[in-house]
Formats: structure tokens, C-alpha cells, sequence
């Protein structure tokens, strides 16, 4: 697969972190990439101890956990400084990197207000990002979610590719007005997508209620969800985008594909 040649993973040693570590390394072992592995210390945290022996005693144990899961090339990266724009920095240093991050502090207004280390990077990354919220136990469904714009294709393309490494199912997904608008929307898609085998691809129309409130609502089918991040930065993010919500809001793994900036 050659969507990503990199991934690079941000942890403090919690179960947030541990849980990102994790995917990480279920992703790398099925694109077939390395891992770096990211603690920083200082502002990072608040917990009281952190320092350089604290970071790579953290690097030390992800990096354990990755060679463990079959990860075959992990690096250990242990730096001074505020989290979020430390990972966006090591992230930036090599073309083809996906980045990796807890997405624990997305929901909670209060750790944003605090400088939430996934509140920063959702906001300001040039490179595609996971935000991890579970483990799953086997990788089965993967959301892709579109509303027919050319942004929205990009990142279908992406997932698309995610979801065949990770072996599961990719789902079309689209919120619309009506049975009938929706499934118009994804004969469209379908259309413009230049993948092997159509066939493979499920469809999920989603009606009723808001764009973003409805993906939220049926995250719980997938272990992935995937969306372009049109809309989280600038005027569109304080107007209330799709993505922004769905970001802050969701409660299932959520790949955000860089489609506007970088």
C-alpha cells in the first residue's frame, strides 16, 4: 500500500496514549511502515515528574509494544516542549507521514481550554491524522464519508486505501435529505473513484437529523471513520463545519485527511 510511507505516534504512557501506540502499530504492520514513537515533556503534561528520563522511559515501553506487534523499524524521538506542536513538527520532517494521536481531549471543552494536544493538531496538521478512541478487535468496517465535493473524493480515495490494508470493509457514507438524494449522491461517488473492484464498497445513507450529528450517531458501525478536513480552520470552523463537529464529537477512530492545506 502506498498511501503512507511513515507513521508517527504521540504518547505520555497513559491508556489514551497506550491505545494510540497501539493502532499505530496495527497500522504500520499492515502498510507495511515504520513507527515513531513521540514523548514530550514539560508542557505536555500535568502530571508532575515528566523529564527527559520520564520521556524515554515512555519511547522505551511504546517502542517494546510496537516490535512486539511485528513493527519492524520503530524510532524513539524524546523532546522538551508542548505536545502538539512538537508531533506536527516530527510529522512535517518526511513526506508520507501519517500521525497518530489519542483523541481523548477532542470532546471535552475543558481540556481544550487547557491546550488540548489533539484540539491542536486537528486544527493546525498538514498531514493526514488518526485519532483514537478504541482497539478494535478485529478490523472489519471502515466509513467513508462524502458529500460528492472533489475534497470529500479525496479523502474516500485515502480511506479506501486504509480500509483494504487494515482488510475491512469500506462503507460509502453520505447524509442527506432523503433516501433517494443520498443514494443519488453515492452513484455519483461510485462514478468518480477509480478503484479496482466497486463491488467491495457498502453504502450507508444517513437521514433525519444534521450532517455531522448523523455520522456521530452511527459511528458505532465502524472501527474507522474517515473525513476531510474542509472546514477546520478559518471562518468555516467557527460557522459550525461537518468536519470540525464530527472531530469533536465522534466516539469511534477517526482518520481526518488533509484535503485543503499543506
Amino acid at each position: 500500500m502506498g498511501c503512507y510511507r511513515r507513521i508517527v505516534v504521540g504518547t505520555d504512557g497513559s491508556e489514551t496514549g497506550q491505545t494510540a501506540v497501539t493502532v499505530a502499530g496495527e497500522l504500520a504492520t499492515r502498510l507495511v511502515v515504520g513507527v515513531c514513537v513521540v514523548a514530550v515533556w514539560k508542557e505536555a503534561t500535568l502530571k508532575a515528574g515528566t523529564d527527559l528520563g520520564w520521556a524515554e522511559q515512555v519511547t522505551a515501553e511504546a517502542a517494546e509494544a510496537l516490535t512486539a506487534a511485528g513493527v519492524v523499524e520503530v524510532e524513539r524521538v524524546e523532546r522538551d516542549g508542548t505536545a502538539g506542536p512538537v508531533l506536527l513538527e516530527e510529522a512535517a520532517r518526511e513526506p508520507g507521514t501519517l500521525l497518530v494521536v489519542g483523541g481523548g481531549g477532542l470532546g471535552s471543552s475543558k481540556a481544550r481550554l487547557r491546550g488540548s494536544t489533539s484540539n491542536h493538531v486537528s486544527h493546525h496538521s498538514d498531514t493526514d491524522v488518526v485519532f483514537t478512541h478504541k482497539i478494535p478487535k478485529r478490523w472489519t468496517t471502515v466509513g467513508l464519508t462524502t458529500d460528492g465535493s472533489e475534497s470529500s473524493l479525496t479523502a474516500v480515495r485515502r480511506g479506501y486505501e486504509v480500509a483494504l490494508a487494515l482488510g475491512a470493509r469500506p462503507f460509502l457514507v453520505t447524509s442527506a435529505k432523503t433516501d433517494e438524494d443520498g443514494a443519488n449522491t453515492l452513484i455519483e461517488v461510485e462514478g468518480q473513484l477509480a478503484v479496482g473492484d466497486p463491488e467491495l464498497f457498502g453504502r450507508d445513507v444517513l437521514t433525519g437529523v444534521p450532517a455531522a450529528e448523523a455520522i456521530c450517531n452511527a459511528a458505532w458501525k465502524y472501527d474507522l471513520v474517515v473525513i476531510g478536513n474542509r472546514g477546520m480552520s478559518g471562518p468555516a470552523r467557527l460557522l459550525g463545519s461537518v468536519a470540525n463537529k464530527v472531530t469533536h464529537d465522534i466516539d469511534t477512530n477517526l482518520l481526518l485527511i488533509n484535503t485543503t492545506h499543506g
